[in-house]
């Protein structure tokens, strides 16, 4: 028989050994693969590259799910298309996805030129927000959050969790003393609780805080300092706090911002009342 021939029979047998299954389900999951991996390759801090590997990989073992549809199907039963036809499809399938497979991976030039540009540009790095707070049961905006063992800090980090930042949390109270670490990873924000370095409740002058902020006047970080009480009133306490180093630095208190949540309507963390503000605001400090 004839290649030609042997054409419609081959056609048949595709089905018959579910090829045609197999190769439809191959590109459908590999389809959302390389979707789900644009979404959460980001988030992971994967490489760029990685979804491109990815993309790759799939490609060149298309045709190797293919052919052992094939051959597992054809175990049990007898061929009856031409020998030479599976053989010329498989291979110029193999063919075809080397070559889009090889397309699809980075070449070491543009993996060359981003690492170069990304050296050469600090705008091409995620600015970095350090949030900060006690475990301590009175600084604890949210019973669910108290129960979970967590702070302040978790919460918020979940709620910036889908800006273009990187996030780090830091537990914070009376005996902390990490001020120059922090200091070392030159944030772009720190995100901090007013009374963060306290143990107990109290109206005294946070000078904790301010000896902390005062490590950080002769840089470029911002902060945001929350408390549970009306925003006017929180800052007229920071500039009280601070007003001596803005009088050393001048232009201190225009990188330091307040967020009371009494003036939002929600003295809680896990609303939509104080949650979603609070993501406004740190995206207008950070011009994102």
């Amino acid at each position: 028989m004839s290649d030609a021939a042997g054409l419609p029979s081959f056609i048949q047998e595709l089905g018959e050994r579910k090829v045609w299954r197999t190769a439809i389900l191959y590109l459908v999951v590999g389809f959302g693969l390389v979707e789900a991996s644009n979404l959460i390759f980001p988030q992971l801090e994967f490489p760029l590259s990685a979804a491109s590997v990815l993309l790759a990989v799939l490609l060149f073992c298309f045709p190797i799910a293919l052919a052992a549809a094939w051959h597992v199907g054809g175990i049990d039963r007898p061929g009856t298309a031409s020998r030479t036809l599976p053989v010329v499809t498989f291979v110029a399938l193999a063919v075809l996805c080397g070559w889009l497979g090889m397309r699809a991976l980075p070449s070491g030039n543009e993996s060359a030129s981003t690492a170069v540009e990304t050296a050469a540009s600090p705008e091409a790095e995620l600015p970095l927000v350090i949030m900060m707070d006690s475990a301590h049961p009175s600084r604890v905006y949210d019973q669910e959050t108290l129960d979970a063992g967590a702070t302040n800090a978790d919460v918020i980090s979940d709620i910036l969790l889908d800006l273009p930042i990187r996030r780090q949390r830091e537990l914070i109270g009376p005996d902390w003393h990490r001020d120059q670490d922090i200091l070392q990873f030159d944030p772009d924000l720190i995100v901090i609780h007013y009374s963060g370095f306290r143990q107990g409740f109290s109206d005294q002058p946070r000078e904790r805080l301010r000896l902390f902020i005062s490590y950080f006047v002769d840089t470029d970080t911002r902060f945001l300092i929350y408390s549970r009480q009306e925003e006017a009133a929180l800052r007229v306490s920071v500039e009280e706090l601070l007003g001596d180093l803005e009088s050393e630095r001048p232009g201190l208190l225009s990188r330091v911002s307040v967020f009371g949540l009494e003036s939002y309507g929600s003295l809680k963390w896990r609303s939509p009342l104080t949650s979603n503000p609070l993501k406004l605001r740190v995206k207008e400090i950070l011009g994102i």
